[in-house]
């Protein structure tokens, strides 16, 4: 069976994260994914980790993130501002169905290929931009990154220890949850397109779709006149609900209790029966207005077990629980793999090493195993001869000045 975007080719300008995971997602589903990267090397971390294999003595091509985000896509090296770099670029264009980039909303029109240039020499081709802000507004020429965007967007404002300062989450939260967007908006251009022959310009603006997620913080100032404020591990009317404290080194389990039948469970696990009786928790809203009360006779059970014994003792009777695991803990877990949620990746310069994998599956659709993150303008060759059809000289003479070298070229900006 085939793969839904098998058929699909993806020029893909895209740079860091928010970007490099949407085409990884779209690869995942069966695009091809032509990645077109600056003469001048990798924007990841450009140089700073080293091979993890003897003998590969390139580290550019050894980037753990890089080759995390942009599994199953295939590289070229192209300076668009030569004007060789942009008639092979402008080539690939009317030879593909989708353009997705994440740079600056100046640089697609200082560089002459913004969407009314692109439609020119493809008509139904689709644009995906991701600008931080936007293209409009006071703020739409701004540059920005995932723990800006984040802050901008309201979201670190409620991350955070109760009562204290801001922080960023934990992860690329704005960029990742953009990426998937991203995708979900390539496949609304491409059936769109399929029903009408028409391309499209969408806009995913980071900021705006990290504030997607968050509306019900929009909503409790507008009827309450409250300001939302970091809460740590409590939850606006679950209680209890927090992370406590396990045997061990910096062990502990999660605990969620959403209603009484939860509440009355774990009680009976950590031997409080007394606790049901006590009017101060007797529902779910007294129980909030004096949870800081329950911690101590929670933690009193907790500690006396690891975190995977108490996550399976609570699970066991009924009690939502989770034990806190380490990346380092999740990559032994059986549970992680027995699921197919993870695959192994034979990279040639940065070993074997496991990967998540796309979070869903769709009963009767084959799962594309990734090749690895392509090494730098792998396909230089294969794309600009055999797919532009570009004279072997004119191949040669592009890598020779820097335009579409084979090797990143200091100093070729």
């Amino acid at each position: 069976m085939r793969l839904p975007l098998e058929g699909i080719r993806i020029v893909d300008l895209t740079l860091v994260i928010a970007g490099p995971v949407a085409t990884r997602i779209l690869a995942a589903l069966g695009a091809e994914v032509i990645k077109v990267e600056a003469p001048w090397g990798r924007a990841i971390g450009r140089g700073s980790s080293p091979p993890s294999l003897p003998g590969a003595p390139r580290p550019y091509n050894a980037l753990p993130t890089f080759n995390e985000v942009n599994r199953g896509k295939k590289s070229i090296s192209l300076n668009l501002q030569h004007p060789l770099g942009r008639a092979a670029f402008l080539r690939l264009v009317t030879l593909s169905d989708v353009v997705v980039e994440n740079l600056s909303p100046r640089v697609l029109p200082n560089l002459g290929l913004d969407y009314p240039v692109l439609r020119r020499y493809r008509p139904d081709v689709i644009l995906v931009s991701m600008p931080a802000l936007g293209h409009k507004g006071p703020w739409g020429h701004y540059i920005a990154f995932g723990p800006g965007v984040e802050a901008l967007g309201g979201l670190s404002s409620i991350t955070g220890y109760e009562g204290g300062q801001p922080h960023k989450p934990g992860n690329y939260y704005a960029d990742q949850n953009a990426a998937f967007h991203a995708a979900l908006a390539v496949l609304v251009a491409v059936y769109r397109r399929r029903r009408t022959g028409r391309g499209a310009h969408l806009r995913v603006v980071l900021r705006e779709a990290t504030q997607a997620t968050m509306g019900e913080f929009f909503l409790e100032p507008q009827m309450t006149g409250r300001i939302p404020t970091p809460m740590g591990n409590r939850h606006p009317w679950m209680a209890p609900h927090g992370i406590y404290p396990c045997r061990g080194e910096d062990a502990w389990v999660a605990i969620a209790c959403a209603t009484d039948a939860h509440f009355h469970a774990l009680c009976a696990v950590i031997g409080r029966p007394d606790l049901t009786e006590d009017p101060r928790f007797a529902d779910s809203l007294a129980r909030k207005r004096h949870e800081a009360l329950l911690d101590a006779p929670i933690s009193a059970w907790t500690r006396r077990h690891t975190p995977r014994e108490a996550m399976l003792i609570l699970q066991g009777m009924g009690v939502p629980a989770g034990a806190v695991l380490t990346v380092a803990d999740i990559l032994g877990d059986p549970h992680w793999r027995e699921r197919g949620f993870v695959e192994e990746v034979d990279h040639p310069e940065m070993g074997r090493t496991l990967h998540p994998t796309l979070p869903w599956q769709a009963t009767g659709m084959p799962r594309r195993q990734s090749t690895p993150a392509p090494l730098f303008a792998q396909d230089n060759r294969v794309i600009l001869q055999d797919l532009l059809g570009l004279p072997p000289a004119v191949v040669a003479q592009m890598d020779a000045e820097g335009v579409s070298p084979s090797e990143p070229v200091e100093g070729s900006r």
